[in-house]
């Protein structure tokens, strides 16, 4: 409709536009006409004027004039054929006009049918509107979502170019990978065939299966048979071993009860000698130790003499070559500690001269590691272990105790280090406890680690020098006692046994080792304490009625475990250098008189709960009696001064031997 009003408006525009033309050709033509008729009126006139002007100006004049109307007479033609044209033209627009009449009466019925279509679309243009708010409000939020989005899409641009990189590389990478799987292509083809070939294979195996199963079934139904057959047999072989496990509690007191008769039959002292292999300074020197047998024989030779006559031999129970290592030498010490859980007392202790490695063998060196621990470590390491083993049938209680003995006095090296420490008493009768040292510090412990702790204070508490003989030389004797509580959770009887580990201050000559002033003092009560060690060995191995105990406070202590009732074991050091050779000798004489003592049977420390406090009583009586006869003893020393120099005199003397 709005193409058809606009073309009827364009025909008016073009129809009024030619008339206008016309109408301007009309008033040309007129003005046309009065022009000529003006210049024919001028040409009269100046004719009238050229009258009086020579002949030749009247003719140019003329002349002019001429070319002037047929000029105008041109023109002329030219607007009457344009004016024949915009007839033929201004009928051609009529006819137009008729036919845009014709298409207006048209349109006018089409505009009618789009004012009821506006009408409609007005409607819907108030719901639009209303979505058009919709649509604003939409669109705000939409506005901050963009500029959300254009931060965003500056992030995806950083990471698209990242990506463009990673494009570029991965498709490198394609172009390998696609160059090896069309190798592994080719391979998987032949592994494709191969599996064909060993699927066929496995088929016909199965097929073989499927039979073979077939005679497996009917031997399962066969062995079913059988197994309810021996179901049968097992459960009443169960009744006999139900019955069995009932006397387990009284074969464990059995077993325990051989373990310690074998020790017995071993002997209850026993010599273990370890050579000590020379130390990095001393390679080159000559040795004087010729022969070591498995069996315990032992063959050194004097230096200053040659042949048979510089040759000794010794025997004893176990003999360790330089080379031995710390566990070789454990190993042989293990059965003794578990005779400490049985309710038995053991003494371990090493002896020797200064410098000959008697602290190694019992603590190991310094800061040392598991595999270098020494007798002392792997003794507690052991009695921990068994103790654990036994939880079932027995609760036990592990205490340690660690005294030294130094100049003839006892000193607890557990205690307050402050040099204010009172003197410990030593008891020379037996306890129900088992102390022999009963105002020592005494801890309970429940791990090795503990017990190592103790240990290394003790170890740092103890007095220690250099001579010229050692620089690391022990001034004094350490005692390690552990002492275990057992408790039968049967029979509610107790079992009490104790492990006193011993490293004994080495023998020395004075004229070798080079001390002076208090380190002489301290040698000379080393050598008397270990000369009175001597002489109770002495008279045990001659079995006298009377064992001089009381001569030195380390026989003493050491009573409870060189008596009849205990286990012993001693560790005879050896220095093998040929300048050593006297005190290697003696050494290894004292050592034969040990082994040659024959101790009494080892008695277990079992207790009931009547015998206990009967023990109690008696200990307690027994205290008594022995105070008072050190009262006895002390008074009499006092009336006869003589005497008590000649007991002096007696115990320099034995020293001396």
């Amino acid at each position: 409709m709005a193409r058809l009003m606009k073309e009827k408006d364009d025909l008016n525009q073009e129809i009024s536009n030619l008339r206008q033309q016309l109408h301007d050709i009309a008033k040309t033509s007129q003005a046309e006409t009065q022009a000529q008729a003006q210049a024919q009126a001028q040409a009269q006139h100046q004719q009238l004027q050229l009258n009086d002007t020579s002949k030749e100006s009247q003719s140019l004049l003329t002349e002019e004039s001429t070319n002037r109307v047929k000029e105008l007479e041109d023109r002329l033609k030219l607007t009457l054929s344009l004016q024949t044209e915009s007839t033929n033209k201004v009928k051609e627009l009529e006819d137009r006009l008729k036919e845009s009449v014709i298409l207006q009466t048209e349109s006018e019925n089409k505009v009618k049918e789009l004012e009821n279509r506006l009408k409609e679309a007005e409607i819907l243009q108030a719901e639009s509107t209303n979505k058009v708010k919709e649509l604003k409000d939409r669109l705000k939020e939409r506005a901050s979502l963009e500029t959300e989005s254009t931060n965003q899409v500056r992030e995806l641009e950083d990471k698209l170019k990242e990506t463009a990189s990673l494009l570029t590389q991965s498709r490198n990478r394609v172009m390998e990978v696609e160059a090896s799987l069309e190798s592994k292509s080719e391979w998987w083809k032949k592994k494709e065939n191969i599996y064909h070939i060993f699927t066929e294979f496995q088929l016909g195996a199965l097929r073989e299966l499927k039979f073979s199963s077939q005679s497996i079934n009917q031997e399962i139904v066969k062995t079913k048979k059988s197994y309810s057959e021996e179901f049968t047999t097992l459960g009443s072989r169960i009744k006999t071993l139900d019955d069995a496990a009932k006397n387990y509690y009284s074969v464990l007191a059995e077993n325990r009860k051989l373990h310690n008769e074998l020790q017995e039959l071993k002997g209850n002292i026993r010599v273990y000698c370890r050579i000590r292999p020379f130390l990095p300074g001393q390679k080159g020197k000559s040795s004087i130790i010729e022969y070591v047998g498995d069996n315990g024989e032992l063959i050194v030779s004097n230096p200053s003499k040659q042949g048979k006559e510089g040759r000794r031999s010794f025997k004893f129970d176990k003999v360790y070559s330089p080379a031995a290592t710390q566990a070789e030498v454990f190993s042989d010490t293990q059965p003794l500690v578990q005779s400490v859980l049985d309710g038995y007392n053991v003494c371990i202790f090493a002896y020797g001269q200064t410098g000959s490695g008697k602290t190694y063998t019992m603590t190991g060196p310094d800061g040392a590691t598991e595999e270098e621990w020494g007798v002392n470590y792997r003794a507690l390491n052991n009695l921990f272990r068994i103790s654990q083993s036994r939880e079932s049938n027995f609760t036990y209680e592990i205490s340690v105790q660690i005294v030294e003995i130094y100049n003839e006095q006892v000193r607890d090296l557990l205690g307050k280090n402050d040099g204010s420490a009172k003197r410990l008493g030593v008891l020379s009768t037996s306890q129900p406890n088992g102390l022999a040292v009963p105002d020592a510090s005494i801890h309970v412990v429940k791990t090795t680690s503990a017990v190592l702790e103790l240990m290394d204070i003790g170890l740092n508490n103890r007095a220690k020098s250099s001579t010229a003989m050692n620089e690391r030389s022990s001034r004094s004797h350490s005692i390690v006692s552990i002492h275990a509580r057992g408790l039968d959770l049967k029979s509610g009887s107790s079992l009490r046994g104790s492990l006193h580990l011993v490293d004994l201050a080495g023998s020395e000559r004075i004229d070798r080792s080079e001390v002076t002033g208090d380190r002489l003092k301290e040698a000379q009560h080393i050598n008397k304490s270990l000369s009175a060690l001597g002489d109770v060995i002495f008279a045990l191995a001659q079995k006298n009625s009377h064992v001089p105990y009381r001569n030195s406070k380390l026989t003493q202590v050491l009573q409870g475990s060189l008596g009849g009732q205990a286990k012993t074991l001693m560790f005879v050091q050896l220095n093998p250098d040929a300048t050593s050779f006297s005190e290697t000798l003696s050494t290894l004489k004292f050592a034969e008189r040990v082994s040659g003592v024959e101790l009494g049977a080892a008695k277990s420390s079992k207790d009931g709960k009547d015998v206990r406090e009967l023990m109690e009583q008696v200990s307690s009586l027994r205290d008594t009696i022995a105070k008072k006869d050190e009262e006895i003893e002390t008074l009499q020393l006092l009336k006869d001064p003589k005497n008590g120099t000649n007991a002096e005199k007696r115990a320099t003397t034995s020293s001396r031997n």
